[in-house]
């Protein structure tokens, strides 16, 4: 295993353990973990990229968040623990985490991805996190590394509990609309704002040419499902007052309650 030849700005390790609270006998595993696959193009000493590490970390990821669900929560079915291990797994929280633990500054990236932001981007931070947990397992075991991830785990199991983070609400609208309106709702992006890599994206929901509600996310699947756990209580609002005996479709046959697909999706 080649550790990569360190460039004039990239800090040394050893800060990074001390972020992770883990020490590394071989460091050149946490060396390894931190190769993104822009840098093999780039550095002639560098022969593999952090990609192998980051299968074992997701294998490590599922099986630890799956036996902490099952054990946490024995009376849940399973649909229930498979809706919370997905929003636990997902890129957006894994690339959170990274950022916490300031993964991104330890990253060696081509010259071209650091340019463009490569540091903060999501897919990049979710990927090296997941590297990272494989190479503590490696190190230390199974036991330890679940040990490193449980707390963060379980802080954020009371943020998506809080929330609701683990409901798919743009099926729940998606599945109301086409019951009582035969359509779907579209996304339309109202708003971006923010650096290039740190944005804030708003959007609304809409049925035809009414807006059901708004959110915002730092990714648009985010601010998509926000604006629909919004959108639902207004649709069910909406069904609610229809006429019980003609549904959306007046008696005389116009279907000036049903609303047209004229907003094309995000």
């Amino acid at each position: 295993m080649t550790t990569p030849h360190h460039r004039f700005h990239h800090p040394p390790v050893e800060g990074l353990e001390k972020q992770l609270g883990v020490t590394f006998e071989n460091r050149n595993l946490l060396h390894l973990a931190l190769v993104h696959r822009s840098y093999l193009n780039e550095r002639n000493n560098a022969t593999e990229s952090n990609e192998r590490l980051e299968f074992l970390g997701d294998a490590v990821l599922s099986l630890v968040v799956a036996d902490y669900l099952f054990r946490q929560f024995p009376d849940r079915p399973e649909g229930e623990l498979t809706d919370l291990r997905s929003a636990l797994v997902r890129r957006e929280t894994l690339a959170k985490w990274a950022a916490q633990l300031q993964i991104g500054q330890y990253l060696y990236l081509g010259k071209g991805e650091d340019q463009t932001g490569g540091r903060s981007r999501a897919l990049t931070l979710a990927s090296a996190f997941e590297a990272i947990l494989g190479a503590i397992y490696l190190e230390r075991g199974h036991s330890e590394a679940a040990n490193w991830l449980l707390p963060l785990v379980e802080k954020e199991l009371v943020e998506i509990l809080t929330e609701g983070r683990h409901y798919d609400y743009k099926g729940l609208l998606q599945k109301a609309a086409q019951k009582t309106f035969h359509t779907t709702p579209t996304y339309q992006v109202v708003s971006e704002r923010g650096l290039e890599h740190e944005r804030i994206f708003e959007i609304e929901a809409r049925l035809g040419g009414r807006t059901l509600g708004r959110g915002e996310g730092s990714t648009k699947l985010i601010a998509q499902q926000t604006a629909a756990r919004v959108a639902l209580p207004v649709l069910q609002a909406w069904i609610a007052e229809l006429p019980a005996e003609t549904g959306p479709q007046e008696e005389t046959g116009k279907e000036s309650e049903k609303p047209s697909n004229e907003s094309k999706p995000v």
